[in-house]
């Protein structure tokens, strides 16, 4: 085969400019083919077939930088090594481990699982075309749906391996994250574990910047991941906690206290570091504002349009107590190598250096423009 295609509606890419050679012999015919995805990325295919039924397979397949994206939640780019072992016809195990790099998840500014609401639709006078594309899309009620588990189940042990850059941005939240997933169960019935925690990141509620205490992403029996995210503030011995909790796609946002108090008292103080019975009207306003953001009512903002357009993996301004601003930019040299530059507003700049020697050994270094410099070596194990 030269220049072949394939697509199915089900994967949301196609493969494109597929090149395939199939030598037979001895009953068995070897497989060597090389594809592109639609959306960036190549993967190779070799390996021999069985023509017999049940088709046994020793297959390998190596994934260069896939390109995998849906635009209203992620995109990230997939390198690996997979087998396919076993019989073709069902139960061959699928194998190995996939990198994933430059990962972005989008918590959207408003959530869209009311979608759900449009198979509630009474449809009159439907076209046989619009029936059908509903079918394939579960909408119909009758179970008569086309899902890409429908075909021969395959087990599963792979490992998705993303050490950091892992970044959920949205809502306020702008926050890295690091970890590891691993993919059991069969190809009809994914078991996904594992989890990714928090690296770095803060969380901005109309101009209150709160650094973010914890963070974590996981998988729990779907592939749309599940949000944990914390943090909190301190003002007039009332501790006030923010708390994101949900799926990506539509997470629920909550206040507490300690001691206790309704959640309008709550951000009150984190906001305005005052109780609710003392704000003015235009803080009143501002409230609701914040309210809005968090509850994804709200666009992407000036600071994140400007992070893209760079090509930054973070980009933050900050202000301190006494009111003087600094812009702070991050991005990532090579795997490993992570650096920060600071400029407050009297123009003195510093320079962070971050050196992950291996998981839980960092070194971290900076150079101030005063000649200030500093460096460290910080040992992290979780227990």
């Amino acid at each position: 085969m030269s220049g072949g295609r394939l697509t199915d509606p089900n994967l949301g890419f196609a493969l494109e400019r597929i090149e395939a050679v199939g030598n037979l012999s001895s009953g068995q015919v070897r497989i060597a083919a090389t594809t592109q995805l639609s959306t960036g990325g190549r993967i190779r295919l070799d390996g021999p077939i069985d023509l017999a039924a049940p088709n046994s397979a020793e297959l390998a397949l190596q994934l260069d930088r896939l390109r995998l994206v849906d635009p209203e939640l992620y995109e990230t780019f997939a390198s690996g090594s997979l087998t396919i072992v076993g019989p073709l016809a069902g139960g061959a195990l699928i194998a190995g481990r996939i990198d994933l790099s430059d990962t972005e998840i989008r918590v959207p500014s408003s959530g869209f699982g009311s979608a759900s609401g449009l198979a509630k639709l009474r449809h009159a006078g439907e076209p046989a075309a619009v029936r059908e594309t509903r079918r394939k899309a579960g909408l119909l009620g009758d179970g008569s749906s086309e899902r890409a588990g429908d075909g021969p189940a395959y087990g599963l042990d792979v490992l998705i391996s993303a050490p950091s850059r892992v970044f959920v941005r949205g809502r306020g939240i702008d926050a890295e994250l690091g970890g590891a997933l691993q993919l059991s169960g069969t190809t009809r019935n994914v078991i996904p574990s594992g989890g990714l925690t928090l690296i770095r990141g803060r969380l901005d509620i109309l101009g209150k910047r709160l650094v973010l205490q914890s963070a974590d992403l996981t998988l729990e029996g779907s592939f749309v991941p599940e949000l944990l995210i914390s943090a909190s503030n301190e003002s007039d011995g009332v501790v006030s906690f923010v708390t994101i909790d949900g799926p990506a796609n539509d997470p629920a946002v909550s206040f507490s206290s300690t001691p206790e108090l309704p959640q309008e008292e709550v951000l009150a103080r984190l906001l305005f570091g005052r109780g609710l019975e003392s704000i003015s009207a235009l803080q009143a306003a501002q409230l609701a504002s914040a309210v809005a953001v968090l509850a994804g009512r709200s666009g992407e903002g000036v600071i994140g349009k400007l992070r893209k357009g760079f090509g930054l993996d973070d980009l933050d301004v900050t202000t301190s107590e006494d009111g003087t601003a600094a812009l702070r930019a991050g991005k990532y040299l090579s795997e490993n190598v992570y650096t920060e530059v600071e400029v407050d507003q009297g123009g003195q700049s510093r320079i962070n250096l971050n050196l992950d020697l291996r998981p839980g050994v960092t070194v971290k270094g900076r150079v101030g423009a005063d000649g200030e410099t500093g460096i460290g070596l910080f040992l992290e194990k979780d227990y």
